[in-house]
């Protein structure tokens, strides 16, 4: 990604760099144009999701998209952002952002494919 990023001037490299981007559900990465400094992104509709990750068998946060205010516990608001990911495990060193712990601590949410919960006897 980031030796894309260098190889700006080559369009094809620069295409790669924006849909790799844009695939980052936490927006952590963002790509800019250098010549107006503005961000490379579509807009998004105000949405809010659930990120599972069935190659590992573990749910992950809630997916954020649209520019939705997000405030602390405090009432203070954080940077809106188009793409944002909030921790549902409880292990993020990043509260109340995902920062990908839910993989290390294997977090499942008991909702299967079917959007059923499962007991937990």
């Amino acid at each position: 990604m980031w030796g894309l990023t260098q190889e700006s001037d080559s369009p094809e490299a620069r295409e790669l760099a924006i849909r790799e981007a844009n695939h980052c559900p936490a927006g952590r990465l963002v790509m800019y144009d250098k010549k107006t400094h503005q961000d490379i992104e579509p807009k998004l509709p105000p949405s809010i999701g659930v990120v599972e990750d069935p190659a590992l068998g573990v749910s992950g946060p809630l997916w954020v998209r649209g520019g939705i205010l997000i405030e602390s516990h405090d009432g203070r608001p954080y940077e809106v952002r188009n793409r944002v990911t909030l921790c549902r495990c409880g292990a993020s060193s990043n509260m109340p952002f995902c920062n990908g712990s839910h993989a290390s601590i294997k977090f499942k949410d008991g909702i299967t494919d079917t959007g059923i919960t499962k007991r937990r006897d």
